[in-house]
């Protein structure tokens, strides 16, 4: 069957103004859909038809965004109309006649033959290269020659330093980010940066453990961004530790194990038992057995500030050589002496099994000085 059809908006469609609420306009397109329920209406096709339309027109207005450009091309005469189906025997109204504003003179800050590629201006004829071009375009006439020391710009750096990290230039890639940071000091540049990976990959961990304790001064003790700069830290000088004073060369193991503890009294840090390990055992392979021997007195002397440490003491005397005394401590806080040490909550794991490695290591120990004199009775 044929039906008279006539051009309407959206609105009129629903039987709404353009000005009607979210609550109404949802009101009208219930109304509508009752209005024109195939029941009511002279034949199911054109129900059917009438019942799509309203779904597509109420499709759009109901979502906010949509609704709002829909208004703006309204207001402009270029908003699009829907094909609605008329009963038998009414005749279509007249065409409203759309009003098209006459085109604006371009504005001066309107240049179509640039567009912006993550921050930089570049010519469009690149840009409809691809990334790939683009990325070379920015290199050769913003990055290339330039000095990131002369740069303010922070999108200017985060390129920068993601060019010199693919160049593997890496003093230039962690002075930009390091500038980047200076320049906005907000905890969330201090994060997104990625300084840490950065120094791990360049091995800069000492300049990059000053650098965090330098950033966060900005924050009061305590504080949530404090807490993490100082974990920030204690990664690097860990990493330092791992790589510097438990491998290499003897003797600079031993150097960088006195860089590492001076770095941390600079700190006002208190140096951890893998810490004062790790020197005494660098010490000690170096031949400097009177620098490892005061620094495990020193840390046999400090005062206990948490439970599980009684055992790392334990540990560093059985690694030291002093099995005797590791073998005193141990009785010590098997009787009960410390009792803070017996507490699985605040030691985070069970004290049987503590202790029970803690009398393996030192009976291995014992077994390593009894062959070792043996081996030397048996040496003509």
């Amino acid at each position: 069957m044929r039906f008279e059809t006539e051009e309407r908006d959206y609105y009129a469609v629903l039987g709404a103004e353009p000005s009607a609420s979210v609550a109404e306009l949802r009101a009208a397109f219930r109304a509508a859909v009752l209005r024109h329920h195939p029941d009511r209406a002279t034949t199911s096709e054109l129900a059917t038809r009438r019942t799509a339309v309203l779904n597509r027109a109420w499709a759009e207005l109901r979502d906010p965004v949509r609704r709002l450009h829909y208004d703006r091309a309204l207001e402009r005469g270029t908003a699009q109309t829907l094909v609605w189906p008329l009963e038998e025997g009414v005749r279509p109204a007249a065409q409203p006649r759309r009003v098209f504003r006459e085109a604006a003179a371009p504005s001066r800050w309107h240049q179509p033959q640039w567009r912006n590629v993550a921050g930089f201006r570049i010519p469009v004829e690149v840009w409809i290269q691809g990334p790939t071009e683009q990325d070379r375009w920015i290199i050769e006439h913003h990055i290339a020659r330039e000095d990131w020391r002369d740069h303010s710009e922070r999108y200017w750096l985060r390129y920068a330093a993601r060019h010199y990290r693919e160049k593997n230039r890496i003093d230039d890639w962690i002075g930009a980010l390091e500038r980047l940071v200076t320049l906005d000091q907000s905890f969330d540049a201090l994060v997104g940066a990625g300084l840490r990976d950065a120094y791990l990959s360049a091995g800069m961990y000492l300049r990059g453990a000053s650098f965090f304790e330098q950033a966060g001064r900005r924050w009061t003790p305590g504080t949530s961004q404090r807490t993490w700069v100082e974990r920030e830290v204690r990664a690097l000088l860990g990493e330092f530790r791992d790589a510097r004073v438990r491998r290499g060369r003897v003797d600079e193991r031993a150097e960088n194990a006195e860089l590492l503890l001076n770095f941390l009294e600079v700190l006002g840090t208190e140096p951890s038992i893998a810490d004062v390990r790790a020197a005494v055992a660098a010490h000690r392979r170096a031949g400097h057995a009177g620098r490892a021997a005061e620094l495990v007195e020193r840390a046999v002397g400090d005062r206990i500030s948490e439970p599980a440490r009684w055992y790392s003491l334990v540990q560093l005397l059985t690694e030291a050589g002093q099995l005797d005394r590791a073998s005193a401590m141990l009785a010590a806080i098997a009787r009960g002496e410390h009792p803070n040490a017996l507490n699985p909550r605040l030691i985070h794991g069970d004290p049987a099994r503590r202790l029970a490695a803690a009398r393996g290591r030192l009976t291995r120990a014992r077994l390593r000085v009894s062959e070792r004199a043996v081996r030397e009775a048996a040496a003509p």
